[in-house]
């Protein structure tokens, strides 16, 4: 498995822009070969689902910021080119979910998909989720437990966690104007649970 095939395909080119063409390739392997590293030691608990959102979304943001810390980066900086990239995918989500906002009755085709959406591909096994409502005006739903912010502690980064954090605000504004997507924290962020609002706009 390589970054390319996951959400950061595009990572190599823009290390080169970033930081120079030498400079630019030695942090890429670096980061390639640590995030086979990551995935080789890798807990997916059993679940083809985990495996994939460690592979594909989960552990090469987790690698490129590693990375650039050992390279004698201060976290700040590091967190904030890695949310450039990680940001830019979720631009690309947020393109796709513009596809939904379109059809009509939008709202009530996410209503009706999202508890089957949710067990298939945020399983018990890496979370916890409380369903709140799901009515016709109002889904939310909160997660007490999420296996970023479970990874992002166990190797030693928990300051990471906002960065996918954030990009599910990026990603769910393509839901507007039909739905819109609010929330008050995140387990990230110190709260105790990650809350999920999507309102009927």
């Amino acid at each position: 498995m390589t970054i390319e095939q996951t959400t950061l395909s595009f990572l190599k080119g823009d290390c080169v822009k970033e930081f120079g063409e030498k400079e630019g390739k030695e942090i890429y392997d670096q980061t390639q070969s640590l995030y086979e590293q990551l995935l080789s030691s890798a807990d997916d608990r059993g679940s083809d689902v985990i495996r994939e959102h460690l592979e594909k979304k989960l552990f090469s943001p987790m690698a490129y910021y590693k990375t650039l810390l050992s390279r004698g980066m201060k976290a700040t900086e590091a967190l904030f080119y890695v949310k450039k990239e990680t940001h830019k995918a979720a631009s690309i989500k947020k393109q796709e979910m513009q596809g939904l906002a379109k059809m009509p009755f939008a709202y009530m085709i996410y209503r009706l998909g999202v508890k089957k959406f949710m067990k298939k591909n945020f399983p018990e096994e890496g979370w916890q989720t409380e369903w709140v409502r799901c009515d016709k005006k109002e889904i939310h739903f909160n997660l007490h437990r999420c296996i970023y912010w479970d990874l992002t502690n166990r190797y030693g980064c928990p300051e990471l966690c906002c960065v996918y954090c954030e990009n599910d605000t990026i990603s769910f504004s393509g839901l507007l104007p039909k739905i819109k997507f609010e929330r008050m924290g995140t387990l990230g962020e110190g709260s105790s649970y990650c809350d999920f609002h999507f309102v009927k706009a």
